[in-house]
């Protein structure tokens, strides 16, 4: 995130309105009635100084029993790992704040703190820590976590076919074909420009 937290979580807020006024805005409760409401949700990370960076994996190709240890949430940490590295190789003098939507997990987010760090050191960063706080949040009372659970539910909803389905949503499908026009997106099977204010990456496994 590019802005004033304060900032975002207002500008997040009143688009909500008159139609979200409380509960949790996520894209499985995306609807018709609704519809308004979340694309203004989504004009918030166009209209604010907010970038958004994507990573696609294909899970049907992991193999977690020989890289994971067995363990998805270790392959899951790993994916993070990747777009957090990415993210500081492009703000390459900022120090970032890392709050995962919380979950589940017996992965502690201060080790994935530690191994980011440990990353950008290897590679040759040359900042003191960048990585200062990772920490789970509740996307229930963290506004930009909703934010983002749209956006990545719009792009998912396109890049695993069920806009094509024969009872697609109306409004879901609505709101992804929006949430790409906004983001100048064509075809979000291909890679987007690296340092674009909105990326999708589509990593390679190997």
């Amino acid at each position: 995130m590019m802005t004033d937290i304060t900032a975002l979580n207002a500008a997040i807020m009143k688009a909500r309105l008159p139609e979200l006024p409380q509960d949790e805005a996520k894209w499985t409760k995306v609807s018709k009635k609704k519809l308004s409401a979340y694309k203004r949700v989504v004009d918030v990370l166009f209209s604010e100084d907010v970038h958004f960076h994507s990573l696609v994996v294909d899970t049907t190709r992991l193999d977690h029993k020989r890289f994971n240890s067995g363990s998805r949430e270790i392959g899951f940490n790993k994916e993070i790992y990747q777009l957090a590295m990415k993210c500081a190789r492009l703000y390459s003098a900022a120090l970032f704040h890392l709050y995962p939507d919380s979950r589940e997990t017996t992965q502690k987010p201060e080790d994935l703190r530690l191994m980011l760090n440990r990353g950008c050191r290897k590679g040759g960063d040359k900042r003191d820590w960048p990585f200062r706080r990772c920490q789970f949040r509740d996307s229930k009372t963290t506004l930009p976590l909703q934010l983002v659970d749209i956006i990545i539910g719009g792009l998912a909803y396109r890049l695993n076919g069920h806009d094509k389905k024969e009872k697609a949503s109306p409004a879901k499908s609505d709101l992804a074909s929006y949430i790409l026009q906004r983001a100048k997106i064509t075809d979000p099977f291909k890679d987007t420009a690296r340092s674009a204010d909105f990326t999708i990456w589509h990593r390679k496994l190997r």
